[in-house]
């Protein structure tokens, strides 16, 4: 806007002006709401390699799916436990799978299509015995020194009721009592206790 006789305006251009709005408006929103350089996703941000990064909204099921690299990558982690002496030790597996391990180990099936046909699986119910467990020779292992490799075999039964159902074009309902057995192995190192009787791996 220009300065007139009638209507005193601002001198600066009006585009000289929104650029420094929006400037400062960026400077505000990077400094002092968590947005900036130590945001969580500063390492994927697609300015990242440039040294800048931003919050962006991501979906749901990107959100999930990071959230399950996260479990799988905590789970799959070998643990390294202490040597256990005495005579009467006990049995080195007491550490059975849990729920959610075993459950995604049962096949998978297809929801159906709402409301011509679904299905569901209530009333899980899941039996673990232990049906196995060895212990191998101490050995040296790299990055965590002379171990033992403790062998943990567990058969899981799993119980549950599947409900097939439909509302249209014919309303039905059938309940298949179900049974799924899965066999699972947990291994862990234990280190070994008393004089280092170990050989090297080839």
């Amino acid at each position: 806007m220009n300065r007139s006789a009638r209507h005193w305006g601002p001198i600066t251009p009006r585009w000289v002006r929104g650029l420094l709005t929006g400037v400062l408006f960026a400077v505000v929103s990077t400094t002092y709401t968590g947005c900036g350089l130590s945001y969580v996703f500063r390492h994927i941000s697609p300015l990242h390699p440039t040294g800048w990064s931003f919050a962006f909204p991501i979906l749901p099921s990107q959100q999930q799916r990071l959230e399950e690299d996260m479990k799988r990558e905590k789970r799959n982690r070998v643990p390294i436990l202490d040597p256990i002496a005495g005579e009467f030790a006990p049995s080195p597996c007491l550490d059975p799978p849990s729920e959610e391990e075993i459950w995604k180990k049962v096949p998978k099936f297809k929801n159906g299509c709402p409301p011509f046909y679904e299905t569901q699986r209530n009333n899980v119910r899941i039996l673990t015995e232990k049906i196995g467990e060895k212990v191998d020779a101490c050995k040296v292992y790299p990055l965590a020194g002379p171990c033992q490799l403790v062998h943990c075999h567990f058969k899981c039964t799993i119980y549950y009721d599947e409900l097939y159902w439909s509302d249209y074009p014919i309303p039905f309902n059938h309940v298949d009592h179900r049974v799924e057995v899965v066999y699972m192995d947990k291994d862990h190192l234990r280190r070994c206790g008393g004089p280092p009787n170990a050989t090297i791996l080839p």
